[in-house]
């Protein structure tokens, strides 16, 4: 057992634990100390491999893969893992030298900006690259989210940043004109939610007051006329369509402010107000002669609220739950209590601004936390109350791209999945450019599946759709062609390369195979009995059977 003086002057025993460096167990273990909070042990060699390479880079671990970190006795081990997924293509290489983590997180952004085909047409093309590049560079978050909101584009179909805006336009009735104030609301709304973690949807319709109290403090105190000070940072601006086409748009400062008179679509009329812009958190305004765009992504950016938003996002996704949860509901008015832990919130925030808002960064802080690494697995009795203290890393179910990853992973058997409008196939869901790419030609089937797993169509900003569970995902991994087929030993397959390796494979070493190839873990015991036997009486289709049995076990489907 290992003693350790944590910033707060608590002595936490750390037991099954290595001694951390990692300010995240300061904040985490300390509360728990002090609340008498029992918490999971550490998570498994193998519980770690399989979750850090699902969270880091969205596909399973490969059976070398695993015996080899199994087997390594390092004590670094772990952090030297998370390096080595996390690590950018060789210089020079780039673009094509692709790689999975590159790949996993521009997809989770692809979602985050809600970048689909049907919104961007071409747009999304570039949209895709511009992300890609960001995180290939590593560029600072800051700085590539002060890009997107004060892009300038002739066509967003060549301007990848000009697609954060020009996804969310608003239509008139007549679907060629586009209504730039409903489109400035919705700007607003989304740069406050996505960037600051803030939903002031609300607040586009009717006053907080009366209306918000049992939903958010802070709005209460808000205005709708406020809201519509946020609009008019874009108002200078206009989304327009140039070319006659329904998803090529060009962005530029020649908007004519915004006008309360113009009726709105999508909201209940507008009355007469002071619109001229100033931030809802600060109630600053733009400098003189400073565009009002660009002085909304500074004022975004250089708050606080920003680094607090985003570290609790990343959180999120890699943890299961957020600091604050949901994470686009923060409560202002709440800063003390809403958040499970406060202080943790605030060093993670400062944290990151002093590193310059580096997203790998901060990615590699939060999985080589002990806290991450503890076990999913709870000795004793659970509490609901003991969720928000993080006493156990929180098991939840795979994506749908990683679904089918997984499926393609552990069968051997994949698909060429075309990316629209190119000669590009990919083997993964995960590398295509949304979920657009599924209306191929011949995808229908692998659409329909995913579907069932709830695949995000990234219409909206915060859909969960994507992590609950459901009878009919179970009858889907049961029954659905795709996945039957897939675990049958045909040639090409993983079963049929382990039945007909030369020289043979022991039943007990196929067994061994499988498990590794589906749950990322060795066979238990009794569970290596069971199967082998099921070989020894039917081999080739007892084969099949444990592996369709693995893949439709909940182990299979869920990042524990």
């Amino acid at each position: 057992m290992t003693t350790r003086r944590l910033r707060s002057g608590t002595i936490l025993l750390l037991a099954n634990l290595a001694v951390a460096a990692n300010p995240i167990d300061d904040h985490i273990f300390a509360k728990m100390a002090r609340d008498k909070v029992p918490r999971a042990a550490r998570c498994s060699d193998t519980e770690f491999l399989r979750r850090v390479s699902l969270d880091l880079t969205g596909r399973l671990p490969a059976n070398d893969a695993i015996r080899k970190f199994a087997a390594d006795t390092a004590s670094d081990k772990r952090a030297k893992l998370v390096d080595s997924l996390t690590a950018a293509p060789v210089a020079g290489l780039r673009r094509r030298l692709s790689t999975p983590f590159l790949e996993r997180w521009t997809y989770w952004f692809g979602d985050l900006f809600r970048a689909n085909d049907g919104h961007l047409s071409k747009g999304r093309e570039v949209f895709y690259d511009y992300i890609y590049g960001a995180l290939l560079e590593n560029m600072p978050y800051d700085q590539m989210v002060r890009e997107m909101l004060t892009a300038n584009a002739r066509s967003n179909w060549t301007n990848g940043p000009a697609n954060m805006l020009a996804r969310d336009y608003i239509n008139e009735t007549d679907d060629s004109i586009i209504n730039n104030e409903d489109t400035y609301d919705q700007w607003a709304i989304s740069a406050y939610k996505v960037f600051l973690g803030l939903n002031i949807e609300c607040i586009s319709c009717h006053d907080g007051r009366r209306h918000l109290e049992k939903v958010n403090g802070w709005l209460t105190g808000k205005t709708r006329q406020e809201f519509w000070r946020q609009s008019a940072f874009f108002a200078r601006s206009r989304l327009w369509r140039p070319y006659g086409d329904y998803s090529n748009f060009a962005l530029t400062d020649d908007g004519k402010g915004y006008d309360l008179a113009t009726k709105s679509v999508t909201r209940i009329k507008r009355y007469p107000a002071d619109v001229s812009p100033a931030f809802l958190l600060t109630g600053e305004k733009p400098a003189p002669g400073e565009n009002p765009r660009a002085a909304l992504a500074r004022m975004i950016t250089a708050h606080p609220q920003f680094a607090k938003a985003t570290v609790n996002l990343v959180w999120t996704e890699l943890m299961g739950a957020g600091i604050v949860d949901p994470p686009f509901a923060f409560d202002l008015s709440a800063s003390d209590t809403q958040p499970s832990h406060p202080e943790l919130l605030e060093a993670l925030a400062n944290d990151f601004r002093v590193h310059r808002f580096d997203l790998r960064y901060l990615i590699q802080l939060i999985v080589k936390s002990e806290a991450y690494q503890l076990s999913s697995r709870f000795e004793g009795e659970w509490k609901p109350a003991y969720a928000r203290y993080f006493a156990r890393h929180v098991a939840r179910r795979l994506p749908a791209p990683q679904i089918w990853d997984a499926i393609a992973q552990s069968t051997g058997m994949s698909l060429e999945i075309p990316i629209l409008r190119s000669d590009r196939k990919v083997k993964f869901a995960q590398s295509i450019i949304d979920p657009d790419d599924l209306n191929s030609k011949g995808m229908k089937p692998l659409a329909d599946l995913l579907a069932c797993f709830g695949l995000n169509n990234r219409y909206s900003v915060g859909d969960d759709s994507g992590t609950k569970g459901s009878i009919v995902q179970a009858s889907a991994l049961m029954n659905n062609p795709l996945v039957r087929d897939r675990v049958k030993a045909q040639k090409g397959s993983r079963l049929f390369d382990l039945l007909h390796h030369e020289p043979p494979l022991s039943n007990r070493e196929i067994v061994e195979e499988l498990f590794l190839a589906t749950l990322s873990r060795f066979p238990a015991a009794r569970e290596s009995e069971i199967a082998v036997k099921l070989l020894e009486d039917f081999h080739e289709q007892g084969a099949e059977d444990l592996l369709w049995s693995l893949i439709n076990r909940m182990e299979f489907s869920a990042n524990l």
